[in-house]
């Protein structure tokens, strides 16, 4: 079993390693769906050795970009691949809810040799099957999705025509609402060999007199149990 954990911290990096996950999705902001990493955290990922995919994601809310958007992504793109890591997590689409095509080939042309993902944005796609064929013929390595559903057990049923229909082409990734309730249920009812989760509790941070918020923040007893869970 392949685990893939989303992290945002150095303390989720430092789990990782220590419980020897097979590969990290960096980013920051959990609550909003993630967004790009800072540099240090991808540093910190390669200086601990572990397998590291980067998101690009400019901003939070849809994945409809702008020019100048569609700018930024291919610079960071430009720039997280200079530093060696394994692998991209990105995503966009057109108005209609499509894919955009000339952005991820753009994408794929400048990531030769680097593995890549078309992250959640597929369960914003009406027709999943098309783009599931694009992403084929794009050369898209994986896709990370929760089955066009706000989370894994309500998308089980969709998860597996989206299996039956990738019929080995393209790798799915079932993630988002993994817990270390419902893990062994999603592996047991899907034909999976990787999984996506977090192992994050929310924390208040209500300590500043101007700021407060809620963060998403690693727990250590909970990843260890979904880690050896997954593994079985």
């Amino acid at each position: 079993m392949q685990i893939e954990i989303c992290a945002s911290t150095y303390k989720s990096l430092e789990l990782a390693a220590k419980y020897k996950v097979n590969r990290v999705e960096l980013c920051q902001n959990l609550r909003c769906g993630g967004l790009t990493p800072s540099l240090a955290l991808v540093k910190k990922a390669l200086g601990l050795g572990l397998k590291t995919h980067v998101l690009i994601r400019p901003r939070a809310g849809d994945f409809f970009y702008s020019r100048s958007e569609c700018q930024q992504i291919m610079d960071e793109v430009n720039c997280y691949k200079s530093l060696g890591i394994d692998g991209l997590v990105v995503g966009a689409l057109t108005t209609n809810r499509k894919l955009a095509i000339p952005l991820l080939k753009r994408i794929r042309q400048n990531t030769i040799g680097l593995e890549l993902t078309f992250h959640k944005a597929f369960d914003d796609i009406f027709d999943w099957k098309d783009a599931m064929d694009d992403l084929v013929k794009l050369k898209f390595d994986n896709i990370l999705t929760s089955g066009q559903s706000p989370n894994v057990i309500e998308g089980l049923e969709n998860l597996k025509d989206h299996f039956n229909y990738a019929n080995g082409r393209i790798k799915i990734m079932p993630g988002g609402g993994v817990t270390k309730e419902n893990i062994k249920r999603i592996l047991s009812t899907l034909p999976t060999d990787n999984i996506h989760f977090s192992a994050t509790k929310q924390v208040e941070k209500n300590n500043s007199v101007f700021f407060s918020s809620s963060i998403l923040d690693p727990d250590t007893k909970t990843l260890k149990e979904m880690v050896a869970l997954a593994k079985g």
